[in-house]
């Protein structure tokens, strides 16, 4: 897996006066006001807790239903489409 470097920091803008967030991901900065980080750290726990389910589904699958790794890459690929809505969400162009 890749070494992923995240670094993040509160910042006061020049430009306005208000506190802001910078988030640095791989060395590449952006900064964002409060109410686009706290977006953020919802989608970001909504991953969370969506790879966590993914992890359960599919050793689930394989431990005690006995499916092969690809069966359960398929079942669990319906359990996305079903908990995020639409094929376009899963699959996303």
């Amino acid at each position: 897996m890749t070494q992923v470097t995240i670094e993040v920091a509160s910042i006061l803008s020049q430009r306005t006066k208000q506190g802001m967030v910078e988030l640095t991901l791989n060395g590449e900065k952006t900064q964002m006001d409060i109410a686009k980080a706290r977006e953020v750290r919802d989608m970001l726990q909504q991953a969370i807790e969506a790879a966590i389910t993914d992890t359960l589904i599919f050793q689930f699958m394989r431990e005690r239903i006995g499916m092969d790794e690809d069966q359960a890459a398929r079942v669990l690929l319906d359990f996305r489409e079903l908990r995020q809505g639409s094929k376009s969400v899963v699959y996303p162009s």
